[in-house]
């Protein structure tokens, strides 16, 4: 159990890339404006491409059907504009990905040039879906580009009277050699970016996210302002923290930091943990009642009491909860009502009879003197 708190927020920052992008990478508006004017691109050159070819293979279309089926690329392709304008999902991507291979398949078999150059917009198309949306649409891509480019070649060598040469052999090695390469890269640029994102969001001493992955994680738990999801909020304040760095050093307090990191989020189970600072942590559970909320703050105080009694380092913390959508809808607006409520709690002697601490309790304060 010594990782679990920084498996909890490592999975906290993955799910972020799995569920909001749906396995892709989501570009932005100006992207896919830029991708799809470069097929509006090939399309128009194209059409001028074909149209001053004199002849084209026999056995296929003639000049006039190959331009209308360039058209009817032009107006799927326009309507899949539209509709990825709208938001992205790999269906739409995957859509305009077979219109495109499925086009420059139709393209290199009519092309009337021993090698032909429109087998380059293969490349086009693996390398603009494939380093666009990451690799799992790359590898889709690159696994159709090939079962494309053979079947459109053996087409031109069974019917258009085309035979195999050298430079058909060159270019293959070549096209193949470069989209492998292409892929291991981009795997590779993948890797780091994952990398730099988790780092980007996870707390380095505590393993936790911090406080950019704990608000990208509220954006994705909580909804939007008109239709947040119930929630429960958990906000922890270590106490006298500051004396335990004075009295006891720097390196005892990041100890405590890290443990009192892994007890709240094993007690905070099912929920998403991290630090929002200093030493404060917050979590963000599925709804709780005030009694599963106290059971929860009991199980830290016995844990960090007895961690406390065992290593001669003082622990201790205080606790507040708010309740989304009651208390508020946002991160901020939840963490501030149990900010109140810990503060309210922090007033109160441990002593009082009859306090409810269902909302918020002070934990095992140490007397450092």
């Amino acid at each position: 159990m010594a990782m679990h708190h920084s498996d909890r927020g490592e999975r906290a920052c993955r799910r972020k890339t799995d569920e909001e992008d749906g396995a892709f990478w989501a570009p932005d508006r100006g992207e896919i404006v830029i991708q799809y004017f470069t097929r509006y691109l090939f399309f128009s050159l194209s059409v001028v491409y074909f149209s001053t070819v004199e002849t084209l293979p026999s056995g296929f279309l003639d000049i006039e059907q190959l331009l209308l089926a360039l058209g009817a690329y032009f107006v799927i392709n326009s309507w899949l504009f539209r509709q990825a304008l709208q938001g992205l999902t790999l269906l739409k991507i995957r859509s305009a990905m077979s219109a495109d291979l499925a086009i420059v398949t139709v393209c290199v078999v009519h092309d009337p040039n021993l090698i032909p150059p429109s087998a380059l917009v293969y490349l086009m198309v693996l390398l603009g879906n494939g380093m666009r949306y990451g690799m799992r649409v790359f590898a889709e891509v690159l696994g159709a580009s090939f079962v494309c480019m053979a079947f459109a070649f053996a087409l031109r060598y069974r019917f258009g009277g085309f035979v195999v040469t050298a430079g058909d052999v060159f270019y293959g090695i070549f096209w193949v050699t470069l989209a492998l390469y292409a892929y291991i890269l981009t795997g590779r640029l993948e890797g780091q970016r994952r990398e730099l994102d988790r780092c980007s969001r996870v707390d380095a001493l505590t393993g936790l996210l911090n406080r950019h992955g704990l608000l990208a994680a509220a954006d994705r738990l909580l909804g939007g302002a008109g239709n947040a999801q119930p929630a429960t909020v958990l906000f922890a304040d270590l106490d006298q923290f500051k004396s335990v760095n004075d009295l006891y050093g720097h390196g005892a307090g990041d100890r405590v930091l890290a443990q009192f990191a892994q007890i709240f989020a094993e007690c905070a189970e099912e929920g998403v943990c991290g630090r929002w600072g200093g030493d404060e942590f917050v979590a963000i559970l599925p709804p709780r009642d005030a009694a599963a909320v106290a059971k929860i703050f009991e199980q830290i105080d016995a844990r960090i009491d007895a961690w406390s009694r065992s290593n001669a380092l003082p622990l201790a913390a205080s606790l507040g909860v708010a309740q989304a959508p009651q208390d508020g809808h946002d991160l901020l607006t939840l963490l501030s009502v149990a900010d109140i409520h810990l503060y309210q709690s922090k007033s109160r002697q441990p002593a009082q009879a009859g306090v409810p601490a269902f909302f918020r309790t002070a934990i095992n304060e140490p007397q450092i003197t």
